[in-house]
């Protein structure tokens, strides 16, 4: 009993461990991705969207970033399988199943053949990859964590009542997810530059069903640059409306959850707090003209998001880890 428990420690240590490696992966790899493709270059918006063949990787805070993101990477996938052994030895937490790290370890995998064979930039389905791949694995590795350990859950009458909402908040959050992602591979960040609205014709549905074309390959003029135009615009403005609903949902589900149960107003109160942070981030970063910082900031928050909403959900969920009685054993 003594060694199983023993085990399920140094499980529950390596995927925590896990966790804090892949955040810093996703963080490093969006900053070398938009760094890359000249978001926040000098000449500002002109060298936006230069492909990164056609520029100089020579940067000092390029090449040690890639070789930070290139070990983190390495020794996530070795703690990856690590723990992915001792689950199919049946070392691991009784509340944590095997489905779970099984899929961590074949997003580790995926998310490794993508970054050793990427293809051009131009085709928007490889960004779309490490992005909704990197954020997939936070979220399983967070809820595997949470799984791990004793957690006071909500009452029956609370899980009956809220958990499909949250279940509608987990897809509410990947979807805007996706249109971030999207936005972000279809380089439509600077495409609209006023709030609320957008230079430009972008309420087209045609060009919002090209930009759900993620195997198509983007325009490049002679130099080089992507070429933006309507297609972006849309693609910009759907994120920003579908950033509008996330926030109203989301909002909504946090404060029904604080008065429903008290067990969930640290959740609640994270779910607010991280809304308006992001919110606050994505209109700075459109009003002083996307500085790279600021974006991988809203990347951060993003994530920080994401797993808020996990966590709602692993509290909802039945079969956790409960905490002992005071006085038990």
């Amino acid at each position: 009993m003594t060694d199983r428990k023993n085990t399920g420690s140094l499980f529950t240590f390596l995927v925590f461990l896990a966790l804090l490696l892949t955040l810093a992966a996703v963080l490093l790899s969006a900053y070398l991705r938009l760094e890359s493709i000249g978001l926040g270059c000098e000449d500002w918006p002109e060298c936006f969207g230069q492909l990164p063949a056609g520029r100089d990787h020579g940067l000092v805070p390029s090449t040690t970033a890639g070789a930070v993101h290139r070990f983190t990477a390495s020794l996530l996938g070795l703690i990856v399988v690590a723990f992915t052994f001792l689950a199919l030895r049946g070392r691991r937490p009784e509340g944590v199943g095997l489905a779970a790290p099984l899929a961590v370890f074949a997003l580790t995998v995926f998310l490794s053949v993508l970054g050793y064979s990427t293809p051009s930039p131009e085709i928007p389905a490889v960004t779309l990859g490490n992005l909704l791949g990197g954020m997939a694995m936070l979220a399983l590795l967070w809820w595997i964590g949470q799984r791990s350990v004793a957690t006071a859950g909500a009452s029956d009458h609370t899980v009956r009542t809220l958990r499909p909402w949250a279940l509608l908040g987990l897809l509410v959050v990947a979807a805007q997810l996706v249109l971030g992602a999207l936005t972000s591979a279809s380089f439509a960040g600077p495409s609209c530059t006023v709030l609320p609205g957008c230079n430009g014709d972008w309420a087209s549905f045609t060009s919002l069903m090209q930009g759900f074309d993620v195997f198509g390959r983007l325009g490049v003029d002679e130099q080089g640059r992507v070429v933006t135009g309507d297609l972006q615009r849309t693609l910009h403005m759907a994120h920003r409306l579908g950033a509008v609903v996330t926030f109203v949902y989301l909002a909504w589900l946090a404060i029904k959850a604080m008065k429903l149960d008290n067990s969930l107003r640290n959740t609640g109160i994270s779910l607010l707090v991280f809304l308006v942070l992001q919110a606050g981030l994505g209109i700075a970063a459109v009003l002083t003209g996307l500085p790279l910082l600021l974006v991988t900031a809203h990347n951060a928050v993003a994530a920080m998001l994401l797993l808020a909403v996990v966590n709602l959900n692993h509290l909802l969920t039945p079969g956790g880890i409960p905490v002992a009685a005071p006085g038990g054993r």
